[in-house]
């Protein structure tokens, strides 16, 4: 192979790789998947080798400047599967890569100033009265000749130093360098070591040598009584000793320092030993049917659809058992960050030391432990949200999506905009794995793959230790109102008090109320969710309806209590709240749509002897809150549970015998296609934290729309019911699973120009669309405008029927997407253009 040139794929929204020159002294560590340093333009870049061209057409090309990989970071296996997201999902190969690259390794180029002149202090002089800024930089790097630009900010007290440093750079006496550094680094430790004199001069002191302090002798004899090396600041606690005599210890060479790694993380935290399981016939069936699978060394792909405390995750638990017993490793993907110490407790109480997790809210070095952990083979499962897909391990014979129907899956907010259950199924199929795609509410894409044979289903009917699925109630909140209503217009003629006002509708309905009252009476635990967070959704102004919006954003501002302010969801505005309505003038100001803090008060005003938790994205802020508040209440140190949807999936209480649903509307009336399917899904899920022991449970929902089919069949635990009707909406639409959809966004600052960019897309996908797929739009998004941009959606509905692999729709829009970006509407930057494949959410 010809490794005297190499192509590089850069961090870059470029849909191309980049050709070097491989240096005579590199050629033997450039190699595939290994991560090189580039220049490019003025700076210096981390990019990936992906491949060795035979020759190329470029008139001059620049060499590589080093490598900084011992060996690759991706394996053939991950750039393979790497490639396929970047041609799937129409990104570039180089954001992909960054996606996957393993935090704090990325090298990161920061601009150094290094002092050339000699006569520093004669310069110094020169520039005191005529120059400050010139002045305070050439003072700073008097003391220290390389300092970086922000080091320099700070010392001059100025934001605006680049004209100054490009004077200084230009007259000779500085040079402006571009310098490459890790965001992360192993962490290491000092440790002491008792050495073989030291020993002796416990057991067999010689007179000659001088004698030991109490001190002395106290530290020798700790480190005697230990089998391993003991970090230095452990052993000065341990015996009340001091630094420096361990330092004078050492100097006699009766202990040793050295350094060892220390791993950052959770890595070792004792977990309970787990309990022994004996499977019921349908989970036996199920983990025959994946073993037999792995054995056989074929890819395959199951869908385990089992109801809520069917013991899902013990057919997971002996599956991965399998799998490390025949030398694989696994992946476990669980939708929220909430859910991983739950589910990693699990795993480690039968897994111990072979168990990493992967997620956003870990510190960049403790991400940078757990990637090594994996790609040294030190580890052999990985659990974790979405991009725990790109854990380095190899050798991997299962990989488990555990609650496979959450949209959490899906990379939504920046590119490569994948779905991780999808990934999962590919880079399974890379590997000869297989595939266990778990929920008590498949999505219908899945559930049809598996009817149509695609996936082999796999089914546990039944909850373990033979407990019950909960009864459900549905209540009429309008029904409650207009009796709410009846029996204050009756209260009020008995009195004779006409000036008597009704308060604002409660969100607790009598029903859910007694029924709170009945477990707290018992003592058993109360789950509540609210899917919005905030205290108030809506403030209005009761007289003219004038609703508080966002000056950036076409949405309604919500009101937080805790702040008393208004906040916007998606720009992060915040404002005051008016005391008068500012279209009419009236004083009365309501507020709708209630927010988790607002029933959080609610409820304390209800019931003032309970002690409630609750847990949103805003009280969860903070790293660790998720855990510690589910272990509070696991532990029974609260008897309510409120919060948003996170609170619905995979927590496992047994106390829990009630839960209440404030309202099932608010995912309900969402204008997205998948609203219904998200709602049965939230509903079936948070209904089956009840009941999941030998106390039976009950669960409450409050809605005004208690005719709707997601709540009939959700209150029955019909799924298959379910599953019919919405998949007959579907096909008549030829909405997924009977397509595949690409959502096109185009925003600006300027809203005329964001239209003419979307219509002349549209115009390029046109005459090619008809058959095989067609193009709707371009109109404006559900939400017109977020922080300042304005919004266009163009969606293209590609029909399975006539272009079952999708290919000539890619072609379509690689064609359309080409062409737009060579025309002179597509070199504007006042817009910019956003392609979705497979969109989760059409908001």
């Amino acid at each position: 192979m010809n490794r005297k040139l190499a192509n590089i794929a850069l961090p870059l929204p470029l849909d191309r790789t980049f050709t070097y020159l491989v240096p005579p002294a590199l050629e033997s560590a450039v190699e595939a998947g290994r991560r090189v340093l580039v220049p490019f333009g003025r700076k210096k870049l981390s990019g990936i080798v992906v491949s060795f061209p035979e020759s190329s057409s470029l008139p001059s090309i620049k060499p590589i400047i080093d490598v900084l990989d011992a060996r690759p970071t991706f394996s053939s296996e991950m750039l393979k599967l790497t490639q396929w997201i970047s041609e799937y999902y129409i990104a570039s190969w180089g954001d992909v890569l960054k996606a996957a690259s393993p935090q704090g390794a990325t090298a990161r180029s920061t601009p150094m100033v290094r002092l050339v002149a000699v006569n520093v202090h004669e310069l110094i002089v020169q520039t005191k009265r005529t120059a400050r800024i010139q002045y305070a930089v050439l003072s700073a790097l008097a003391e220290q000749p390389l300092l970086s630009v922000s080091q320099l900010q700070k010392r001059a007290k100025s934001k605006t130093i680049l004209p100054a440093l490009q004077e200084l750079a230009s007259r000779g006496w500085i040079r402006i360098e571009e310098q490459t550094r890790p965001a992360a680094k192993p962490k290491k430790e000092n440790i002491a070591v008792l050495s073989e004199t030291g020993r002796l001069i416990l057991t067999e002191p010689d007179p000659g040598t001088p004698k030991l302090t109490p001190k002395q002798r106290r530290i020798l004899e700790e480190l005697q009584k230990h089998d391993e090396p003991i970090s230095l600041p452990s052993l000065v606690r341990m015996t009340r000793g001091s630094l420096s005599t361990v330092k004078t210890l050492a100097k006699r060479e009766l202990l040793k320092i050295e350094q060892r790694e220390i791993v950052r993380g959770e890595y070792d935290n004792p977990a309970e030993p787990a309990p022994s399981i004996t499977l019921n016939p349908h989970q036996a069936h199920a983990l025959q049917s994946i073993i037999g699978a792995m054995s056989a060394g074929a890819h395959r792909t199951f869908l385990l659809h089992g109801i809520t405390g069917s013991g899902k995750t013990q057919v997971y638990i002996d599956a991965i058992r399998e799998a490390l017993k025949n030398g694989k490793t696994a992946i476990v993907l669980v939708p929220e960050i909430s859910l991983t110490p739950q589910t990693v407790r699990r795993f480690k109480s039968h897994f111990g030391a072979d168990v990493a997790v992967m997620h956003s809210q870990m510190s960049v070095g403790e991400r940078y432990d757990a990637w090594r952990l994996a790609h040294n083979g030190r580890i052999r499962i990985v659990i974790g949200p979405r991009s725990a897909i790109f854990a380095p391990l190899e050798n991997i014979g299962l990989i488990v999506v555990d609650e496979e129907h959450e949209a959490s899956y899906k990379q939504y907010d920046s590119a490569p905009r994948y779905h991780a259950r999808d990934v999962a199924v590919v880079r399974a199929s890379i590997n000869k794995a297989v595939v266990v795609l778990g929920s008590a509410t498949p999505s219908t894409e899945s559930y049809q793959n598996a009817l149509t044979g695609k996936y082999e289903l796999l089914s546990l009917p039944e909850r373990v230790d033979d407990a019950k699925l909960p009864d459900i109630a549905i209540v009429d909140m309008g029904t409650e109102r207009k009796r709410r209503i009846e029996e204050f217009k009756k209260e009020r003629k008995e009195k004779g008090d006409w000036t008597a006002k009704l308060g604002p509708a409660p969100s607790v309905s009598s029903l859910l109320k007694s029924h709170i009252d009945q477990r707290l009476d018992k003592g058993e635990g109360i789950i509540l969710l609210q899917n919005r967070r905030g205290f108030s959704h809506v403030v209005e102004c009761f007289e003219c309806g004038h609703v508080e919006r966002c000056d950036n954003c076409d949405v309604s501002l919500t009101y937080h209590q805790t702040k008393r302010h208004l906040r916007c969801h998606y720009c992060g505005l915040v404002k005051p709240p008016p005391s008068v309505c500012p279209k009419c003038h009236g004083t009365e100001i309501r507020h709708h749509a209630f927010g988790t803090q607002q029933i959080h008060e609610e409820l304390q005003a209800l019931f003032p002897s309970a002690r409630i938790l609750r847990m949103d994205l805003d009280s969860t802020s903070r790293k660790g809150a998720h855990d510690k508040l589910l272990t509070q209440f696991g532990r029974g140190e609260a008897d309510i549970l409120l919060g948003t949807q996170m609170v619905a999936k995979g927590l496992d209480f047994p106390r829990v015998t009630l839960v209440g649903v404030i309202s099932a509307d608010t995912q309900m009336l969402l204008p997205d296609f998948r609203s219904s399917e998200r709602t049965f899904q939230l509903l079936t899920q948070v209904a089956g934290r009840a009941g999941r022991s030998k106390l039976s449970g009950e669960v409450v929902i409050q809605t005004l729309q208690p005719s709707h089919y997601s709540l009939r069949y959700a209150s029955t635990h019909d799924f298959a019911g379910f599953f019919a009707e919405e998949l007959a909406y579907r096909k008549e639409l030829d909405y997924p699973p009977f397509s595949r959809l690409v959502l096109m966004e185009f925003k600006g600052e300027n809203e005329e120009l964001v239209a003419r960019h979307a219509a002349y897309v549209a115009g390029l996908l046109q005459p090619r669309s008809g058959k095989h797929f067609l193009v709707l739009g371009p109109a404006d998004a559900a939400i017109p405008r977020i922080k300042n941009l304005y919004r266009k959606h163009l969606v293209v509905k590609d029909l399975k029927s006539t272009d079952p692999s999708g290919s000539y729709l890619r072609s379509a829009l690689l064609s359309a997407r080409d062409a737009y970006l060579a025309s002179p509407l597509g070199k504007n930057r006042g817009v910019q253009m956003i392609i979705d494949v497979d969109p989760q959410g059409m908001m």
